[in-house]
């Protein structure tokens, strides 16, 4: 047993340094060493809940992680009642894909936490049964479970590392699954220093995938490829078979900025589960050429997703897509039927970004009054939600919808959706809103643009001008000319929609870009 001991101490030691194959090598001799030495418990913990996840996460070897779970479920069943048959049930649960047997496992898990009064296990449960709560509709209450958890691991109350890093990972999950813009940034502090811890650095890698992910929606893209492009780095540096997760996030992203031929090649190589299926299925609908190939995009995105038999709440942006995609092939009654199924999905325990997408997807398979009423519940749900992004999409999809009966009431969605779209450097949409507002005889633009729309230099410039620096200062500044500075300058300023310098400096004040760069 002292053998083993060093040997678990050993791989503590390369995790820490960031070194987790080494850290496998050392678990896989300690767990033969206590195996030699008649131990069936702590090998038992040893085998299902860390070399499993070991191998999957480094190497995606899942028939090796299998068998190392299953090595540990026999060893656990061999122990009899103790506390590391717990740590042996979270095992299967992550592993398992099925709902019902999943919760089975957890529930199993908890049973044995109380017992024992183990308070890293009570906690990790209680992270995994809030996560089921929030999948299965229950939001508020599995959202409560899993804060409080989280509480708990910030607090000390979780003496392992590994442990706390689990429970913020589900946090981040369910944020996403419910896309909780308020509840994800007001937790970032606290995931955001294991960055600096080697051994768990690889929470903060799915910590900050998952926000990105939130990220996305809110149309934040800028800090969404900070948050996608770190996740990505620090998987490399942890658990590299996960990355692929990363990647179609930033495929998704990709897609939402007009970049499809960057998504396609970042999804090429991932399987499709029911995230990755999406910016799959932007990218095959744009290259489609005829009905048949659209028509087979939509059937492989149902195929994906599965029966409803399988649906949690994580299914909702996926159903989406699939209604938006049947109505494209013309399939009413399908697109009906997903709509009709995604509403029971999203009702047991509303939340405004889930009650915005399934009334903006109502709207599009309604008649014109009812569609009228959903879209406004939409933008109103959205905005409520903190996604200025998707409020503003229904806003425009509102105002196309009324464009002939409510001319003025159009012009005001319209300008509001551009606003928005401006504001977060949405530049296709920018394009479609004032198509609009031009149809409309409203002058377009007015000079409604936002931080995401101006390049990296133009921030710089405009930095340099809100300090009071003149054009000859900027251009000393900058390693330019004197002439360039100056052209940089006009073009801020119309760019702004703005009357001069003084209005130049007022609008980086407001927008919290007169600080030096």
């Amino acid at each position: 047993m002292e053998h083993a001991d060093r040997l678990l101490r050993a791989a503590d030691v390369h995790a820490g340094a960031g070194d987790y194959a080494a850290a496998l090598d050392a678990r896989e001799r300690a767990f033969a060493a206590l195996r030699a030495a008649g131990d069936t418990r702590i090998a038992a913990r040893l085998a299902a809940y860390q070399i499993s996840f070991d191998h999957l996460a480094l190497f995606g070897n899942q028939s090796v992680a299998r068998g190392w779970l299953e090595r540990g479920i026999r060893l656990a069943a061999d122990s009899g009642d103790c506390v590391e048959a717990g740590w042996v049930a979270l095992a299967r649960a992550l592993h398992c894909s099925d709902a019902r047997e999943r919760a089975q496992q957890v529930a199993d898990a908890s049973l044995v936490a109380e017992r024992f009064g183990d308070a890293d296990l009570y906690f990790d449960v209680l992270a995994y049964a809030g996560l089921a709560l929030v999948e299965s509709g229950r939001i508020t209450d599995g959202m409560r479970q899993l804060d409080e958890a989280a509480a708990a691991a910030r607090g000390g109350e979780v003496g392992s590392e590994t442990v706390a890093g689990e429970i913020y990972c589900k946090l981040l999950v369910a944020c996403e699954t419910t896309l909780d813009v308020r509840r994800a940034e007001e937790w970032t502090s606290v995931f955001r220093p294991l960055d600096g811890r080697p051994a768990v650095a690889w929470a903060s890698a799915i910590c900050r995938m998952h926000y990105g992910g939130i990220l996305i929606a809110a149309g934040r893209w800028s800090d969404a490829d900070q948050e996608l492009t770190r996740a990505v780095e620090l998987y490399d540096a942890t658990y590299r078979a996960l990355r692929g997760a990363a990647l179609v996030r930033l495929a998704e992203l990709r897609v939402r900025q007009g970049r499809l031929g960057e998504a396609g090649a970042l999804i090429a190589e991932y399987g499709e589960d029911t995230y990755g299926v999406r910016p799959w299925a932007r990218v095959a609908w744009a290259n489609a050429g005829t009905e048949v190939d659209r028509a087979a995009v939509a059937a492989r995105v149902a195929a994906v997703i599965g029966d409803s038999t399988s649906w949690t709440l994580a299914t909702v942006p996926s159903l989406v897509l699939l209604a938006e995609l049947q109505l494209g092939c013309g399939q009413q009654e399908r697109a009906r039927d997903t709509t009709t199924r995604l509403a029971r999905l999203t009702a047991a325990d509303p939340v405004d970004a889930l009650l915005g997408y399934t009334r903006q997807v109502q709207a599009s398979v309604s008649e014109t009054d009812q569609a009228v009423a959903a879209l406004g519940a939409a933008a109103r749900h959205f905005g409520s939600a903190g996604l200025p992004l998707e409020q503003a999409r229904a806003r425009l999809r509102l105002a196309e919808l009324i464009v002939d009966t409510d001319p003025g009431s159009a012009a005001a969605e319209a300008r509001a959706a551009a606003d928005t779209f401006a504001w977060l450097g949405a530049a296709a949409e920018v394009d479609r809103a004032w198509s609009v507002l031009r149809a409309l005889g409203s002058p377009a633009r007015t000079g409604a643009v936002g931080p995401g729309m101006l390049s990296d230099r133009e921030k710089e410039v405009l930095s340099l001008v809100a300090q009071g620096l003149s054009n000859p200062d900027i251009a000393q500044r900058l390693f330019i000319s004197r002439k360039t500075a100056a052209h940089h300058v006009s073009n801020l300023i119309t760019k702004l929609g703005v009357r001069n310098r003084t209005e130049a400096a007022a609008w980086a004040t407001r927008h919290n870009l007169d600080h030096a760069r």
